[in-house]
């Protein structure tokens, strides 16, 4: 009769190739979607900056825009339509800019992450 270990001693392949699976698919979600995060902080700062400035809410729309986009592009934000995402709103406490958009991030053929997005900034007059 063949006497059995009371106790395995450490992982075997199955459990390393487990781990390496589940690690490495963590690994490039992270890596995909750190860009994501990186340019809506940037966004975000660019314009929390905007509201800082002086007379930005007594700009027209078109002229926000055109300064959002430039900003946007000078700080390496390309490809992003600043007029289908950035809502400019006039209120009676001034004007109130809203970034509201949502980005998706192919994973592995069909399957996509997305992330959504929504920053809401007041401007002085």
């Amino acid at each position: 009769m063949r006497s059995f270990p009371s106790h395995q001693r450490g992982v075997g392949f199955a459990g390393w190739l487990i781990l390496i699976l589940v690690f490495g698919g963590l690994l490039s979600i992270g890596t995909k979607l750190f860009p994501v995060y990186t340019d809506h902080s940037t966004m975000s700062n660019l314009l929390e900056k905007m509201a800082e400035e002086d007379g930005m809410g007594e700009k027209s729309k078109s002229q926000i825009y055109q300064i959002v986009g430039n900003r946007f592009k000078l700080n390496n934000i390309r490809n992003f339509k600043v007029e289908e995402n950035l809502e400019v709103n006039r209120t009676k406490n001034g004007t109130e800019l809203i970034l509201d958009y949502e980005v998706r991030v192919p994973v592995i053929g069909n399957l996509d992450l997305i992330a959504s997005f929504n920053k809401e900034v007041e401007l002085r007059n």
